[in-house]
């Protein structure tokens, strides 16, 4: 029960801080959303307690303004992984490395892992990247992202679909999720 209502508080803390970061700004129907991850994900780690010397956030984030309609279901997005990773992919305190990487897609080696999602970027000509992986036990072989019970892994999929996104998992050395996304909102 903790634990749904903790999930539950990180989710409306995902959106409060994209409000706070608005009025911070100048733009109010643009968020800079690479200052807005480091923002959450720093409240993620305090809410789950986490250990700076257990788990340690490699952020690089190029600088990137989104609007509000890709902003908020984006930041959702990041919150549900971030949360799955602090709370599945380290067991018994085990130490390990959380990884955001956020830019625009010509800006990453076109080897660097996207191969799978290269219909994705010919049909749909998705400019942004944002890449979520840790490097822990991993998400299980017969979890398939279309059909799972998660709340949080079903929340992401319905959210990448209505950002007319794509997202792609692996599996190699913990877990990582690529979406691919435009920005409809500016």
């Amino acid at each position: 029960m903790l634990e749904a209502f903790r999930e539950s508080q990180n989710r409306v803390t995902s959106m409060a801080i994209i409000h706070e970061e608005l009025y911070k700004g100048n733009e109010i129907d643009t968020l800079d959303f690479a200052a807005y991850l480091k923002k959450l994900t720093s409240d993620l780690l305090n809410s789950y307690s986490v250990q700076k010397d257990n788990i340690k956030l490699i952020l690089n984030l190029e600088k990137t303004y989104l609007g509000m309609d890709t902003a908020i279901p984006l930041g959702i997005i990041v919150n549900e992984l971030v949360s799955n990773s602090l709370k599945h992919a380290f067991p018994d305190g085990a130490k390990g490395e959380i990884f955001i990487t956020l830019g625009k897609v010509d800006s990453f080696n076109q080897d660097a892992g996207i191969s799978g999602m290269e219909q994705c970027i010919n049909e749909k000509r998705l400019p942004f990247r944002l890449v979520v992986a840790d490097n822990g036990k991993g998400i299980p072989e017969g979890i398939d992202l279309k059909n799972i019970e998660s709340l949080g892994l079903q929340l992401v999929d319905i959210l990448v679909d209505q950002i007319d996104g794509c997202v792609e998992l692996k599996r190699y050395k913990g877990t990582e999720f690529t979406i691919l996304f435009g920005d409809s909102g500016k």
